[in-house]
């Protein structure tokens, strides 16, 4: 283990504007600060657990991390960069070169969240209108389809509307959820 290569994760992650502005916007929750120390010690772990990373490895792991713990996106391929600028660093660790490591960490830019936005759903509806969106468009839809008439020959039975329960459930459905409720016994 590089004790250099430890400090050197930590400034480049540190810097990192992604990673700082999920943070700062606690889109982990209220962990995101705890996450983002976190990713230090596992992103070093992660060099020492494998040998000859690429970039593009790198930045994949960083990537996937930030959507599975942060709930981000890096849509700018600076995850990439940053996978680079690790392996080379990396390098200079296992090199011995602990003062060329501390140099050039020196001169990497820091964060400016101003370069940072959060990109609106391009239909101006967002995720969380979309319960909303589901029971307005149940409340409008029937059993049977009555301007289908391959639908009305299969049943003999006019069209009902969907009960308030039915409605639930399928909007719970439509949340992600199943709804499982309890059942008369047969015997």
């Amino acid at each position: 283990m590089y004790t250099s290569f430890k400090k050197a994760v930590a400034i480049v992650l540190g810097n990192w504007n992604p990673l700082q502005f999920a943070v700062q916007q606690q889109a982990g929750g209220k962990e995101s600060a705890a996450i983002a120390e976190w990713m230090v010690g596992i992103v070093e772990q992660y060099f020492y657990e494998n040998d000859d990373l690429e970039p593009e490895e790198v930045g994949d792991y960083l990537a996937t991390i930030m959507d599975q713990e942060l709930n981000t996106l890096v849509e700018d391929d600076s995850d990439v960069e940053v996978g680079k600028c690790l392996c080379h660093l990396y390098q200079l660790c296992v090199a011995g070169k602990d003062a060329q490591v501390m140099e050039e960490l020196s001169k990497m830019p820091k964060c400016d969240l101003s370069l940072c936005s959060i990109r609106e759903e391009p239909d101006g509806e967002s995720e969380d209108d979309t319960p909303q969106l589901v029971a307005a468009h149940m409340s409008e839809l029937q059993l049977n389809d009555t301007d289908n008439p391959t639908a009305n020959s299969l049943s003999s039975q006019p069209p009902r509307e969907i009960t308030e329960l039915e409605k639930q459930q399928h909007q719970d459905e439509g949340d992600g959820w199943t709804v499982i409720r309890k059942g008369n016994k047969k015997r």
